[in-house]
């Protein structure tokens, strides 16, 4: 799938306004020249100009016959377009959810579906979907100090 520069330029360009407008409400740090809103700042006015040139060549690409957006073989392929979106679904589950079903079980159950979705044997994807959680956890939750949530697994670790 190609998408028009424009369209893209466009979403980059109001990503960059919001978090502009965003971290005008980040604390001045006293005795500092520079508050906490400063690299994300500078970040932001690089995005804003980096997507209203992208769609400025858009546009211009556009009026010399371009397409606004044209899908390659590959988009036509629904098992292809499944694994695609997937990721985006599984990320919108764990968002939706960790904080209920807790990290472990949102995880793993993401994890779980990407594998079979890509073509793994269950009797493979199940222990890694249980594994590699676990092994988040440790590097996130102990040793960078991350807190996950632990959701309906709180009472049984805790008590």
């Amino acid at each position: 799938m190609k998408v028009n520069d424009a369209i893209l330029g466009a979403l980059i360009a109001l990503l960059g306004a919001v978090v502009l407008w965003h971290v005008q409400s980040f604390p001045f740090i006293p005795g500092q020249k520079f508050g906490a809103a400063l690299f994300p700042g500078v970040v932001a006015c690089g995005l804003l100009i980096c997507g209203i040139l992208l769609s400025v060549r858009g546009i211009r690409a556009a009026g010399r016959g371009g397409r606004w957006l044209s899908i390659d073989n590959w988009g036509r392929d629904p098992l292809i377009v499944l694994r695609f979106l997937s990721v985006p679904i599984g990320l919108l589950f764990y968002v939706l959810t960790s904080n209920f079903l807790g990290f472990h079980i949102a995880a793993s159950l993401a994890m779980l579906a990407w594998l079979l979705v890509f073509g793994l044997k269950p009797l493979m994807a199940v222990p890694l979907a249980i594994f590699f959680p676990i092994m988040m956890h440790l590097a996130f939750y102990k040793i960078l100090r991350v807190p996950l949530p632990w959701g309906l697994l709180e009472k049984v670790v805790f008590g």
